[in-house]
């Protein structure tokens, strides 16, 4: 029964030795600043808003000239009634 437990300890006892030394070797890994950088060469020279086509001044203008074409008045429902009324007859609807 010694014998298993023996063996138990030195598997255990290599185990946490590999995480020690896996931990030393991380810690202590010297690299320079400019070898973590990225290749500028691929990096995309469009940077921020731009890269996404998400430009606010062409999405406002394409908004503005949707709405010319469309109209700027939403559809009103059809009873004309206002949000006020509308939000007190949900509150009606939902008291019952």
């Amino acid at each position: 029964m010694s014998g298993w437990l023996f063996w138990i300890g030195v598997i255990a006892a290599l185990i946490i030795a590999a995480a020690l030394i896996e931990a030393y070797v991380k810690r202590n890994r010297k690299r320079k600043l400019a070898d973590m950088r990225p290749d500028p060469d691929k990096l995309s020279k469009v940077g921020g808003i731009e890269r996404y086509g998400l430009d606010p001044v062409t999405l406002a203008q394409a908004e503005h000239r949707r709405l010319e074409k469309e109209g700027w008045a939403l559809d009103l429902p059809d009873d004309k009634k206002t949000s006020a009324q509308a939000v007190e007859k949900e509150k009606q609807d939902e008291r019952r």
